[in-house]
């Protein structure tokens, strides 16, 4: 029932469940239970609380999830029931979804590529939704209040069932979310004098503000059918679906009027037989496709460029990125007990990714004109799908990995394992120039040592590597540049595959007395980064890729503890310090301080009487700073302040083992949250995040 309760199970560090304390990783898992404890309404707000990492928002509304002082998409591994949310083409994941459906969340801290291969390199988050038996039912409304007395309004509702005919399971799940999310002033931007100077806003006025609607879709479903001696065959499909505004805009000016759609959808089939008490073998094919289409205002309505007729833009400068890419996997898997104290997993994966269209196009030309025409691709743009006669597209990975568990004597568990890749990644002539593809191996073994000192204290010694491959717009990527489209990172042909390599030592000790219990946990940590893939702003427009040849290196500890006085009544905190160095600057330089070097998370669980709890959550991060890798970040400087945001919810218990009722407070004191900005000369105040908000919810489970 707690939070980190030694009863919480995982299955994403070893692919069969063990409880949390005694796998061979640093993890944490939330359950349903304690995900309502937390007040949490999407993956997003589980995750924020999680001892190493944060969540933080871009311009243009994206989630991003920084990992031990580190933040980047394409290096946190998402999976949604065993499917990559990640996309190939940037890395990025449709990852913030809502809560009702889930039976739990994994997260390991580090690498988990042993396992799973490339792009699991800061950490991994396994998102599991709740299959079991019966019927759920949830409604929540709520909303953000506005200055002007307006009530933004969220509603969303969920509904999921299963239900066993004998061999056959069936279950299915709904969730719709309509979201009018909170509007902040955006006092400045990079086009204010153009702007004021055209009679577009006066003086005082500010650029803009926020833009947070959100409309989002999740529609799932399955079976499985036991065959008896030939095992148990299984079946699953989800689609996903997202349409919303950018929070700002596509990269220092305001732009209310854009646009983001994103369609993803998922199907597997999937087999598993055991063989004697000893053997399991499990197969699985699956199809994972994703559709983007990203519309991005990037000047206001009626802007002029010039005196002329053709530069007046009466719908503002607009620009649209249509992307689909899909994957093909196959894979077969097996558990063997080799003895009572030894268990060896074995398997192979093959997955083709494939870019399926590239569009780019603009309502103006190079030279910024209208275009007749309409949207239509510049002139120079080059084309993705014909590079290396369409090889560049196409990215097949083959894995094989090993992993043995041995529990030597009762106290000591070794866990040794390996993944061998191949990954077919570009090939390039001295002159930067793709000619082909070629086939790069991979090796990333893993180490772990778990002793159960006593019953109450275990100790933990971890070593592990994880691979990651430039994602494709890392790779080719190339906009043509003008004044009003800044800020592109400038996709590099020459870039190579980076490695991270990570020592943990850990420890985890129970005491119990009577009911009560006291849970401490805690963690320290060396990351070593060889050739780390890190955009570098040196121009102000166009942001290039490279790797860093002297690499990042990062240390640091993270803590937990926990009181449970009994099941309704309990007390945590948990804390991290990371200390991030890009070791290729002068000492002086070197400490990488966009993300906090310190968070520190706390809650409190109390009943009030025997059928209403109340909680509070605690969420803060220490001040954060621009990073010195440049001359032009030096130059722009920005600083964000420490923040503490929390959260206090009312919770029925179960009425008539049926329904449940709950009242939810995010942000109760209305702190001015600010997340960092890619222009902080040019948008001055950062960008305004969530204020102030409250949602009633209720359930039922039938």
């Amino acid at each position: 029932m707690a939070l980190y309760s030694a009863e919480d199970t995982l299955a994403l560090a070893t692919r069969h469940e063990e409880k949390v304390r005694k796998v061979p990783a640093i993890a944490a898992s939330f359950g349903r239970e304690q995900i309502s404890a937390l007040g949490a309404r999407t993956v997003a707000d589980v995750l924020d609380v999680v001892p190493g990492l944060t969540v933080s928002r871009d311009v243009q509304g994206f989630h991003r999830t920084a990992v031990r002082g580190i933040r980047n998409d394409a290096e946190v591994l998402f999976l949604l029931n065993g499917h990559r949310l990640n996309n190939f083409f940037d890395g990025k994941a449709l990852m913030n979804l809502p809560v009702e459906n889930l039976e739990r969340i994994e997260v390991i801290r580090g690498p988990g590529s042993a396992l799973y291969g490339a792009g699991a390199f800061l950490g991994v988050v396994n998102i599991v939704t709740d299959t079991s038996d019966g019927v759920r039912t949830a409604v929540s409304a709520g909303g953000f209040p506005e200055k002007d007395d307006r009530l933004a309004i969220t509603v969303n509702g969920h509904a999921s069932a299963g239900e066993t005919f004998g061999d056959l399971r069936l279950f299915a799940d709904a969730d719709v979310w309509s979201q009018s999310g909170d509007s902040n002033v955006i006092d400045n931007d990079g086009l204010d004098d153009e702007a004021i100077s055209q009679g577009l806003r006066a003086v005082e006025d500010p650029a803009g503000k926020t833009r947070d609607d959100r409309f989002l879709l999740n529609l799932g479903g399955g079976a499985t059918y036991a065959m008896g001696d030939a095992g148990r065959l299984g079946a699953s499909v989800r689609f996903l679906t997202e349409n919303r505004t950018a929070l700002m805009g596509l990269f220092d000016t305001v732009a209310e009027d854009s646009e983001l759609k994103w369609n993803v959808l998922m199907a597997d089939v999937h087999w598993e037989r055991s063989i004697g008490t000893s053997v399991l073998l499990r197969a699985r094919a699956g199809f994972d496709q994703q559709s983007t289409d990203r519309l991005f205002q990037i000047t206001p309505k009626n802007f002029r460029t010039g005196t002329e007729a053709n530069q007046l833009f009466a719908e503002g400068l607009r620009e649209r990125t249509s992307i689909s890419v899909r994957s093909l996997t196959g894979g077969v898997d097996a558990d063997i007990a080799l003895s009572a104290n030894n268990r060896l997993s074995l398997g192979a994966l093959v997955e083709q990714q494939s870019l399926g269209d590239y569009n780019y196009e603009t309502n103006y030309t190079l030279d910024a004109r209208v275009r007749p025409e309409g949207f239509t691709a510049p002139e120079g743009l080059t084309d993705l799908l014909g590079l290396a006669d369409g090889a560049v597209s196409k990215r097949l990975i083959v894995g094989f990995f090993a992993q043995d568990q041995w529990t030597v004597v009762n106290p000591l568990t070794l866990t040794f394992g390996v993944r061998v890749d191949a990954t077919q990644l570009p090939t390039v002539d001295g002159s930067g120039t793709i000619t082909g593809t070629s086939f790069v191996p991979s090796i990333n073994p893993r180490v772990g040592l778990v002793f159960s000192a006593t019953d109450a204290l275990v100790l933990k010694a971890l070593y592990g590597r994880a691979f990651r491959a430039p994602t494709l717009q890392e790779l080719v990527e190339r906009i043509p540049d003008t004044d009003y489209n800044q800020g592109r990172f400038e996709g590099n042909p020459r870039l190579q595959p980076s490695t991270v390599d990570t020592f943990e030592l850990g420890a985890d000790l129970i005491q119990s007395a009577g009911e009560a219990r006291v849970r401490l946990r805690a963690n320290a940590y060396l990351e070593l980064f060889d050739s780390p893939i890190v955009p570098v702003d040196t121009s102000g427009n166009i942001v290039p890729l490279r790797n860093r040849e002297l690499g990042v290196r990062v240390y640091g500890i993270e803590g937990e503890a926990r009181l449970e006085a009994s099941k309704r009544a309990n007390a945590w905190i948990n804390a991290s310090i990371s200390r991030a160095q890009d070791m290729e600057l002068p000492s002086q330089s070197r400490l990488l301080t966009d993300t906090p070097q310190a968070r520190f998370n706390a809650g409190v669980s109390m009943p009030i009487g025997a059928w209403v709890n109340f909680d509070v959550v605690v969420r803060t991060g220490a001040e954060r700073r621009n990073n010195s890798r440049s001359v032009l970040e030096l130059v722009r400087r920005y600083k964000i302040p420490a923040y503490s945001l929390i959260t206090a919810q009312i919770r029925s218990e179960p009425i008539a083992d049926i329904w449940e009722v709950s009242l939810v407070a995010h942000n109760v004191f209305d702190h001015d949250l600010r997340d960092d900005v890619p222009r902080p000369d040019r948008v001055t105040n950062s960008l305004p995040r969530e204020g102030m908000s409250g949602y009633l919810t209720v359930r039922a489970h039938f």
